[in-house]
């Protein structure tokens, strides 16, 4: 009787033990500026990341990606590929850093992880969108 009780008491505790050892979901944020950021036209961009790795473009890894900046655009689909234009700014050297130099007045940032092609990875690999302001020179 004791072995039954002991049987079910694990199998019924196994479960909630699965669930507390998952892998953490991935974040992905925008360090600097914050949101409502009043910056200069040059000014410092630091890219955020947890529980995801970075690797180059070009390098397939699992559970990596790059950074890539979109500049008053909303992202792309999952599995679509992110353009490379002035409002789709790719980091595919693994840079986790870098400037950016805006024309005056307001302006969304968000920042996307792109796997080794460019294409968003998941939605939790979007940020949400900050809003800032460059002031005029």
């Amino acid at each position: 009787m004791r072995r039954i009780i002991l049987t079910v008491a694990l199998l019924w505790g196994a479960p909630l033990a699965a669930q507390t050892a998952a892998t953490p979901k991935p974040e992905i944020f925008l360090r600097v500026p914050q949101d409502g950021a009043v910056v200069p036209a040059t000014f410092e961009v630091v890219f955020g990341l947890r529980n995801y790795g970075i690797a180059p473009a070009g390098v397939k890894l699992s559970n990596t990606g790059h950074f890539h900046i979109l500049i008053d655009r909303e992202a792309p689909a999952i599995g679509e590929v992110i353009p490379a234009d002035p409002s789709h700014r790719h980091y595919g050297a693994g840079q986790i850093e870098t400037q950016l130099t805006l024309a005056p007045g307001k302006h969304t940032l968000r920042v996307v992880l792109g796997d080794a092609d460019h294409r968003v990875i998941s939605r939790e690999l979007i940020s949400a969108p900050i809003t800032i302001t460059v002031r005029a020179p």
